[in-house]
């Protein structure tokens, strides 16, 4: 089960770099694809504010993979906790759909990352013979 988190907090480190590229260097070619209703004006307008919410899509994915690196469980936590505020946020104020697109990947890891224990590692000592 060890593994199962760490592919959970990958995968939803993995949701914030494809939103960081979208938003941040994509927008203007994907953003109808995304929602229909916005019109190719307001993509043209909101391109800085898109590079701007995209960047901060890659701080939480790094926030998720430096904390794996540093087995820094509580970055990891933080991060996670982030980007389902962010969902639940989204969910409200634009699509009730965002929180099931956005927001299930990083719950799951969240939950296995309370629940799932780290396996101990122990010390293996050789015993040397001297002569």
């Amino acid at each position: 089960m060890a593994r199962v988190k760490k592919i959970f907090a990958i995968l939803a480190a993995i949701e914030c770099f494809v939103i960081m590229l979208l938003e941040m260097f994509f927008w203007e070619q994907v953003g109808m694809k995304i929602n229909p209703a916005m019109t190719v004006e307001f993509l043209t307008q909101t391109v800085t504010m898109a590079a701007n919410q995209g960047l901060y899509n890659g701080f939480l994915g790094l926030g998720i993979v430096l904390g794996l690196i540093r087995k820094n469980k509580e970055m990891i936590l933080f991060s996670l906790a982030c980007m389902i505020m962010a969902s639940i946020y989204g969910a409200y104020s634009v699509d009730y759909m965002i929180i099931f697109k956005q927001g299930v990947i990083p719950l799951i890891a969240l939950i296995l990352m309370l629940l799932v224990k780290d396996r101990k590692t122990t010390l293996h000592f050789r015993t040397f013979h001297f002569r």
